[in-house]
């Protein structure tokens, strides 16, 4: 053809096509998913292995093909004996991963347990599965809530097909029920790098400790993921432990979508230049943006501050059709890049940006409802901006969260929640600071957040940008350093570094310089907490009860004898991570660590009874807290049993009543008191109130926001969960009281009726739809599945036609959620056949393409659009999903479906 035209490129354009074309075929999932998976056939593989694929081709943008960074762990992820860790950079495909191992695991009849660090994560990752695995079938969920487990946390746990969890809600539902997991066939250990000596940390590294030693961790695969593991031992190491010492390696790569570029936006006099690289010759752009004179009554020329620079850097580049992501590393700023932004517009010195008022309207709603009408998140929704943060509502993290996914807003200022797996991802990332309670961000969390930028199929790079404005040279260095670190990455265990705390601490006091010392702290608990010391960091009571969290969560048997306490903790360690750290160093920081350990340990045995043991570690405190417990656990529990009876009667008073004598027992008491220590506010007790009453935060007040979030949701919740826990610890079963865990639900959302409550648990986002639909026709169900029944009962579905009703605001609302549930068998796809009439047959004699044009008619293509023919009786074949033709072995031809029904 090239010849006969007399073009030279066009012989390199078809040659190019079709090396393209044989390129994106053999990295596609046709060829990388095997007919049947590595070890045995299944019944059910190649039928779920053709839906999943047929799902992901027929989306908006088919995703078939997989990405360099992929290829390798997508082959392994069909054996469901090969334990993986998998190391691939942010947004270079991890997700992927953990679906083709689950589908492997689901076709073997086997559920799949998904474990994130974050309640916002697994509200993400729920949706992410759910749209993966609903056509196969697959019931998807997520146990919401800050902590504790509730009938209906547990119930999903044990019974739907995937469900993602926190690693706080599955410790709490293993301490419970160990048995819960036993047809779990895959544990997805999401952002698997989290282990440190933080509490959050050292409760994660236990937690997988005791799945890699449980007696049925052989017939479990766990796949570990992660962007910034560390090379080298540190990354034999955690190989080594994931797939307790069977040999294989890690999956590693450095291919991204997109390529990366650093550099900076500085702002000297009345411009900004921006520079695309930390070269001093390097490329830039002189006048990036100006400044903008004095408007209307105002006096000063903008932007003057560091935050307005960053905002209007952050408005030039959405005029380039560029998304934006402004990191900043505290929480508690992010809500004033949302202030700063709404009075910039407001005085006119930048414009809104495009915000579709009918796609925002939802996420509007919802935090209106929520936060109030003028609260920053909400109301920057309407300027095309978006903030994220950990202490907003959840129901309202995932409206934004939606419209984040789907490209609807092209600014977000965000929190930390990025380091840790959040996937929101921008052309650009705009970094304003660089360091957080004073201490320059570690290189870990910041390569996770530069990962963010640079968005698949849309930029060739993503820009990582520090924003300047002074202190130049000072601030270029310390990017440069930080840019520097983020390559160099430490995965150390936390137990190690706890416990050598610990010994550190008491050496330096002279508590114990030698072996022959910690004899004595053996029978002394008042020794061990010695006079603070403000340059020692973390607090030797916090050091001491994570130690203890330490050795319950290591001894499974905690009824045994005080004499073989030794020989349990060596078995417990043996093959741990802590173990393989310990290999790596002199032989008498092993021997150290363990005197440590066993000494605690021996003061715990003899301080305490087998039941207590069991208590505390069900309820995951230590010796000392466990002990304050212990004193009032009598009148704790018969406040929890008012509570629970309360939230199921719809008894406001009782319930406020009973929360609030706990809360003045447990939110003075460690490890519940509140994030930054102190006491308790005055008029805390009025504010829970309001809370459990349903009462808006626009009511309640946005001051109260970290109040509610921190000690009501979190703290308390936490705390009256773990007293349920060490009940069935002392052999509670419950008694006549069904209904354990509904105040607690009830806290969670700050609503008065378990009911209520568990509307929103279960994802209807709206506290005000709630509470009416349940007044107005008094429910009764008590779990998921009564609720689906409930749900698609004729008197819900007949009130359901009002379009106003719960209230006209929150119908949309209502009707997305019940639907979601009511339909939720029609999401399930298969495969279906039926005979077709070609005009012209002689020209197919193979698989054809079937195409509806705009009156309706179907016709048959061949693959390449060359050859055409009409097809008749195609009427009934529904147009949703796949649909193809091919020749029937029996002569004539079909039609294949692949769709919902």
């Amino acid at each position: 053809m090239a010849g006969y035209s007399g073009h030279v490129s066009l012989w390199w354009i078809l040659r190019l096509a079709r090396d393209l074309i044989d390129d994106l075929w053999s990295s596609s999932l046709h060829q990388i998913i095997p007919l049947a998976p590595k070890g045995g056939a299944s019944q059910h593989f190649e039928s779920n292995r053709e839906l999943f694929i047929a799902s992901l081709l027929s989306g908006r943008t088919a995703q078939i093909e997989l990405w360099p960074s992929q290829i390798e762990a997508a082959k392994r992820a069909a054996d469901p004996e090969d334990d993986l860790v998998v190391a691939l950079p942010t947004s270079a495909g991890k997700t992927r991963i953990a679906e083709l191992a689950a589908l492997t695991c689901l076709s073997l009849g086997k559920r799949v347990l998904i474990v994130t660090p974050l309640r916002a994560l697994s509200a993400q990752t729920e949706r992410s599965f759910r749209n993966a695995f609903a056509p196969l079938g697959a019931s998807v969920s997520s146990l919401y809530g800050a902590s504790g487990l509730s009938a209906g946390d547990a119930n999903a746990l044990e019974n739907d097909t995937i469900v993602v969890s926190t690693p706080e809600k599955l410790d709490f539902a293993l301490r419970n029920n160990p048995d819960i997991i036993d047809d779990v066939g895959l544990i997805v250990l999401d952002e698997g790098h989290l282990i440190g000596p933080s509490e959050r940390e050292i409760r994660f590294e236990t937690l997988v400790q005791r799945l890699l030693s449980r007696s049925d961790a052989n017939n479990r695969r766990i796949v570990c993921l992660s962007a910034i593991l560390p090379e080298g031992e540190q990354l034999d190491d955690m190989t080594s432990w994931i797939r307790s010492d069977v040999a294989g390696d890690p999956v590693r790569s450095e291919w991204r979508p997109t390529e990366q570029r650093f550099g900076t936006v500085e702002w000297k006099g009345a411009r900004a230049t921006l520079r695309y690289d930390l070269e001093a010759d390097g490329p830039f752009v002189s006048n990036f943006f100006t400044e903008e004179p004095p408007k209307g009554q105002d006096h000063k020329a903008r932007p003057t501050n560091f935050g307005e620079v960053t905002l209007f850097a952050a408005w030039r580049f959405a005029a380039e059709e560029k998304r934006t992501l402004i990191f900043v590393t505290q929480a508690s700023w992010v809500e004033g890049f949302a202030v700063r932004a709404l009075k910039l517009v407001k005085g006119g010195y930048l414009n809104p940006l495009p915000a579709d008022p009918d796609a925002i309207q939802n996420a509007v709603t919802i935090g209106t409802e929520w936060l109030g009408e003028n609260h920053p998140a909400v109301a920057c929704l309407k300027i095309g901006v978006a903030v994220h943060h950990g202490r907003l509502p959840n129901p309202f993290l995932r409206e934004v969260e939606k419209l984040l996914a789907a490209g609807t807003i092209q600014v977000t200022a965000a929190s930390p929640t990025l380091a840790q797996g959040l996937n929101l991802n921008a052309a650009v990332l705009l970094a304003p600071y660089l360091v957080r309670s004073g201490t320059l961000i570690s290189g870990e969390e910041f390569a996770n957040v530069a990962g963010r930028a640079g968005r698949a199929f849309v930029d060739t790079e993503g820009l990582i940008l520090h924003v300047m404005e002074d202190n130049f040279a000072f601030r270029k260095a310390q990017w440069r350093r930080l840019v520097q670190s983020a390559k160099v990455r430490s995965l150390k265990s936390g137990l190690s570094q706890i416990i050598d705390q610990v010994v550190k601490r008491l050496s330096k006091r002279g508590i114990a310089r030698n072996e022959d010392g910690y004899e004595f702290l053996a029978n002394s608990r008042e020794d061990w907490l010695i006079e603070p010391d403000e340059a020692d960091g973390i607090p030797i009571d916090d050091l001491v009860a994570r130690l203890d969290a330490i050795i319950f969560g290591l001894v499974e048997a905690l009824d045994a004898d005080a004499e073989n306490l030794p020989e349990l903790l060596d078995q417990a360690l043996e093959g741990s991570l802590w173990d393989r750290r310990m290999r790596r160093l002199e032989p008498g920081v092993r021997r150290m660590q363990l005197i440590v350990l066993k000494t605690r340990a021996r003061l715990i045995w003899s301080s305490t009874t087998a039941v207590q043991r069991k208590g505390y570690f069900a309820m995951g405190v230590g010796l000392d807290t466990g002990g304050k417990i212990d004193e009032i656990s009598t009148e704790l529990e018969n406040l929890l049993d008012k509570a629970d009876m309360a939230a199921l009667q719809r008894d406001l008073s009782e319930l406020h009543a009973s929360l609030t004598q706990l809360g003045t027992q447990l939110l003075t008491v460690k490890p519940f008191l509140q994030e930054s220590g102190a006491a308790m506010p005055v008029g805390w007790e009025e504010v829970l109130l309001q809370w459990l009453s349903g009462a808006p935060i626009s009511e309640i007040g946005g001051d109260n926001t970290d109040l509610i979030e921190d000690a009501f949701v979190y703290r308390l919740v936490w705390a009256i969960e773990a007293i349920r826990t060490r009940r069935i610890a002392h052999g509670w079963d419950g008694g006549d009281v069904a209904n354990a865990g509904m105040a607690a639900s009830c806290l969670d959302t700050g609503l008065p009726d378990f009911r209520m409550a568990m509307l929103v648990r279960s994802g209807l986002p709206s506290r005000v739809a709630a509470k009416t639909v349940v007044e107005e026709l008094g429910p009764a169900f008590l779990d998921r599945r009564e609720l689906r029944i409930w749900l698609a009962s004729e008197v819900v579905a007949e009130r359901s036609k009002d379009p106003e009703w719960p209230s006209a605001s929150t119908a949309g609302l209502w009707r997305d959620f019940r639907e979601s549930y009511v339909k939720h068998t029609s999401q399930t796809w298969s495969k279906q056949l039926h005979a077709i009439d070609l005009a012209e047959p002689g020209l197919f004699d193979g698989p054809f393409r079937i195409e509806v044009d705009a009156e309706g008619q179907a016709h048959a293509y061949s693959p390449g659009y060359r050859v055409k023919s009409e097809i008749a009786a195609l009427e009934d074949l529904p147009q949703e999903g796949l649909r193809y033709g091919r020749p029937r072995t029996e002569g004539g031809f079909e039609a294949v479906r692949i769709g919902p029904g």
